[in-house]
């Protein structure tokens, strides 16, 4: 799901993402481990008119993962209301952790995905980062979509996330430890789903102005797809913050059945003497639309995350 950064915690209202997998071949790069220090998960992604997530998972040889949820504008159809996840399942770094490549991809929707199901998907993805040493990883993103009516090959939309820089930290399991010291920024972590976590906190640190993750749950709609979750204008109180509300969204089944997915979610977190951390919990119900019957439900547990 995305939120629209502008609208309010109590109306928060959800959307669902169209998706492009890809694999992106990278140039062969110098034999030899990555330098000390630079393995392991990291997450963050940009804070702009919306929350753009990105997490990577590097390992000790130079070889990588990621995974990117990007808000795009489209023309002259849908507007603001996709996403697009883009995912780099095995990639390598050159020998200074450095990393680009621009590929293109072609994509059939699934009938059921509101707005672009059944459409034709076409485009280039570009991705580049370099991992530095300290636990952070900068980068840039950028995905441009065609989508297409496969029946008579009319063009419907043109889409364009823009070149989207980023930055993403790893957190440790110091962050949020420790005694309350709360300060303005942008922090960047990790969650125990092993998805991007990006808050934006003002006011001297009186105020989250803005804090999400991507989320995994088993839920029909969101199978095979991270749905992106964000909180807005959460007081610090004491070091401490919390927020809570609901949506819902619409799924039709690959046989036609029309369903309502119903979903209620938690944030805990508290600021420590660097960083922060907490808990995420999110419950889904699932109903036919004609009838109301409950014919599924879905739930995340408690997650963890951090941050700094």
């Amino acid at each position: 799901m995305r939120c629209d950064a502008g609208v309010t915690r109590s109306c928060l209202s959800a959307v669902i993402a169209a998706a492009a997998a890809v694999a992106c071949a990278a140039a062969p790069a110098p034999a030899g481990a990555l330098e000390p220090g630079r393995a392991g998960l990291y997450g963050g992604g940009a804070v702009r008119d919306y929350l753009h997530f990105v997490s990577l998972r590097v390992m000790p040889d130079g070889h990588f993962r990621a995974h990117a949820t990007l808000v795009t504008k489209c023309a002259p159809r849908f507007g603001d209301s996709l996403t697009e996840s883009v995912s780099l399942p095995d990639a390598r770094l050159s020998g200074s952790g450095a990393y680009s490549a621009t590929t293109s991809f072609s994509d059939e929707l699934e009938p059921g995905v509101p707005a672009v199901g059944g459409l034709r998907a076409e485009g280039t993805i570009t991705f580049s980062v370099s991992v530095l040493p300290g636990g952070l990883a900068r980068g840039l993103v950028r995905v441009r979509t065609t989508y297409t009516d496969p029946a008579t090959g009319a063009e419907l939309s043109r889409c364009d996330t823009g070149a989207i820089g980023w930055a993403a930290r790893r957190p440790g399991p110091a962050a949020g430890a420790g005694r309350a010291a709360p300060r303005t920024g942008t922090q960047r972590g990790t969650t125990e789903q092993d998805e991007p976590f990006l808050m934006r906190v003002t006011r001297r640190g009186g105020l989250v102005r803005r804090a999400g993750m991507t989320v995994r749950i088993g839920c029909p709609s969101g199978i095979g797809l991270a749905l992106d979750v964000v909180a807005h204008r959460v007081r610090v109180r004491h070091g401490r913050f919390g927020a809570t509300d609901d949506f819902e969204r619409l799924f039709t089944y690959p046989d036609g059945t029309e369903v309502v997915e119903r979903y209620s979610w938690k944030l805990r977190g508290r600021f420590g003497r660097r960083g922060a951390r907490g808990s995420f919990e999110m419950h889904g119900v699932v109903r036919r639309r004609s009838s109301g019957e409950q014919v599924g439900s879905c739930d995340t547990g408690t997650v963890g995350w951090r941050s700094r």
